[in-house]
């Protein structure tokens, strides 16, 4: 079964428009009608994507992407690959910040140690409100759609404005999983070496990070060891 799939053109939406969704209106006499689902310019001018933005930049962009391979102990879901490295590309091309040392096979064994490829919530965590191929938690969306929590507000640009279902679509998840990790680049720690490992320490936690990053680190090597293997 595919996990990325097209979606239908009204579902998509360019940048500064939003899809107004198949409705019924009330004329002046009184005579309910339904308006087809169309497009409408966005009032705010603020740069913000929507779910309909996202699909629409990957599927109509590039996906023409070299195969990263398996990661160690899952199967290929190679369809992910040209996800994965569509929204690196377009990030670092916005101007975002990543570790040099970045490479998109880190970001696809991420997803496996994240979500072990499952486009929902993880059934042993009852309490965590993660979901989605990158495990977005409630926080985490409304510190991507430019929310101010704390009296801080954790992003400065580049917003992304999702409801949880629509981390359901691999495309969104790995759009908004790929800006957060900027994000967590960017907010390390003044006196921590500016690297993929303490990227990935500060995606879980930068204090308690060092265990989970290196559980990615030991992954990525055995998918590589085993590429070399073969």
């Amino acid at each position: 079964m595919s996990l990325v799939k097209r979606p239908r053109t009204l579902k998509m939406a360019p940048p500064g428009f939003h899809v107004v969704k198949r409705h019924i209106k009330i004329s002046e006499n009184g005579i309910k009608y339904f308006v087809k689902a169309h497009l409408r310019k966005n009032r705010v001018k603020q740069a913000i994507l929507l779910p309909e933005n996202i699909l629409y930049l990957y599927w109509h962009g590039d996906q023409d992407y070299p195969r990263l391979g398996a990661v160690a102990g899952f199967p290929e879901y190679s369809e992910l690959d040209s996800v994965i490295q569509f929204w690196l590309d377009y990030w670092r091309e916005q101007g975002l910040p990543f570790p040099k040392d970045l490479t998109p096979l880190h970001i696809k064994v991420l997803i496996a140690k994240e979500s072990s490829f499952r486009t929902k919530a993880d059934p042993k965590v009852k309490e965590s409100s993660a979901y989605g191929l990158t495990q977005i938690t409630n926080t985490t969306r409304q510190d991507l759609r430019g929310e101010t929590r704390n009296n801080t507000m954790s992003l400065r640009d580049y917003y992304i404005d999702l409801d949880r279902k629509d981390l359901e679509d691999p495309v969104i998840s790995i759009a908004a999983g790929v800006r957060w990790i900027s994000y967590k680049y960017s907010s390390l720690p003044k006196d921590a070496k500016k690297d993929t490992f303490n990227t990935f320490k500060n995606y879980y936690h930068y204090r308690d990070g060092k265990e989970y990053a290196q559980k990615i680190f030991d992954m990525y090597n055995d998918s590589i060891g085993s590429r070399i293997l073969k």
